[in-house]
């Protein structure tokens, strides 16, 4: 599929500006003979230019949202509630993506047609839920529980970067001291001594890493800048992904936290679709793919299919050992309920007063360990630095 945008001529010769997403021109000029409009020009603009002008913020993406769901409660018309809404909005950026979305709308796009073209701000959870309440005729209630969905992720993200920001400055800070004493403090130390003396090996072994380091450091600059690279590039590798985030879940202290934070990012996930009126299929796939941990969206992906030859939910993820029981449990309860999404909204609220507690017992592990094993390497090139000195002394008395 191809984003084009396109000029088309409607009734009475009106010139149409829009975005469509389309397979190829030929589709695009039919669906656009569809809506009464006849194609001038179209360009193919791709997704990443589409995307690198008109975009949102993730707080612009909440208060849109929660706007554009009071505007559809209010009866308002979709095209004049948008206009609103881009005119209070303060980047050019968003503005410019509004008055798209108005324009695919006035040439008779749907509002979720004319989010496809822009998945970056409008994600599959976004565009999923708004193709079922347009088909519902709940459009208000399912964009306010999108909202609300946003808000929670959005909560959930500053919980897990605020948790890291002091291990992150502890450690930086470390490394920092340890670059200083390696490049400036011990070679000062050293030219105290004459050349050739016997020096303890502890002295020798960090005086070598001294000397190589100050020696090659632009070849060390390269070196760190490659591995950080190839990092990158291994990680955009499917395979590489869900052997590190599978590696992530088998941690001691860490692997619970990160089963817990994708157990509540697909149960939320599952209960704003199922609500909004998804069918299971949608609701599974797009939760399995947003939960954020590629081990267990593999696993998820698996118990889908079974679902798919006629298995039930909670029986299918049974056979998945990384899937946590608790859920399992619950979503079994929903179903003989019939109650899923209530039970996944519960379970997922369930989670949310879990993480808090599960970071706290994380950070615990974690501090410590940075501590000892920084504040080890840093006593062991003061000591490294300190005991030619006392040799020195001995000698000189």
């Amino acid at each position: 599929m191809e984003t084009y945008e396109f000029v088309a001529a409607g009734a009475g010769g009106r010139q149409v500006r829009g975005v469509q997403v389309a397979e190829n021109e030929v589709a695009l000029d039919r669906a656009l003979e569809r809506k009464g409009l006849l194609l001038t020009s179209a360009t193919a603009v791709g997704e990443r230019h589409s995307r690198s002008r008109a975009r949102l913020t993730r707080d612009e993406i909440v208060t849109f949202t929660t706007q554009l769901a009071t505007v559809t409660g209010a009866g308002i018309p979709i095209i004049d509630g948008l206009r609103g809404i881009g005119r209070r909005l303060a980047t050019p950026s968003g503005q410019e993506l509004v008055e798209r979305m108005v324009t695919g709308l006035e040439a008779g796009n749907s509002l979720s047609e004319v989010m496809k073209p822009f998945p970056r701000v409008f994600p599959p959870i976004y565009s999923a839920s708004v193709r079922a309440g347009e088909a519902s005729g709940a459009l208000d209630r399912i964009l306010t529980r999108l909202a609300k969905y946003l808000e929670w992720a959005r909560a959930m993200r500053a919980t897990a970067v605020q948790a890291l920001i002091y291990p992150a400055i502890l450690a930086c800070a470390i490394l920092g001291l340890i670059a200083i004493l390696l490049l400036f403090v011990l070679p000062k130390i050293m030219g105290l001594f004459p050349a050739g003396a016997e020096l303890p090996w502890q002295t020798q072994i960090v005086l070598g890493a001294s000397d190589f380091l100050r020696g090659n450091i632009v070849v060390v600059g390269v070196a760190c800048a490659a591995l950080v690279c190839g990092a990158i590039s291994a990680w955009r590798v499917p395979a590489v992904k869900r052997a590190v985030h599978g590696a992530l879940l088998k941690v001691p202290k860490l692997g619970p936290l990160v089963q817990k934070l994708a157990m509540s990012r697909f149960a939320s996930t599952a209960a704003t679709l199922h609500s909004a009126g998804c069918d299971v299929f949608t609701t599974l796939t797009i939760a399995s793919e947003t939960c954020g941990n590629a081990a267990l969206a593999a696993s998820f992906g698996r118990a889908i299919a079974r679902i798919r030859r006629g298995e039930a939910i909670s029986k299918a993820l049974e056979q998945e050992p990384q899937v946590d029981p608790l859920l399992i449990q619950m979503i079994h309860v929903g179903e003989k309920a019939g109650a899923l999404d209530s039970v996944l909204a519960k379970v997922a609220e369930y989670y949310d007063d879990e993480i808090p507690r599960t970071v706290k017992k994380f950070l615990s592990l974690l501090e410590p360990c940075i501590l000892l094993g920084a504040g080890g390497v840093v006593a062991f090139i003061l000591m490294a630095a300190v005991l030619p000195l006392f040799q020195l002394y001995e000698n000189i008395g």
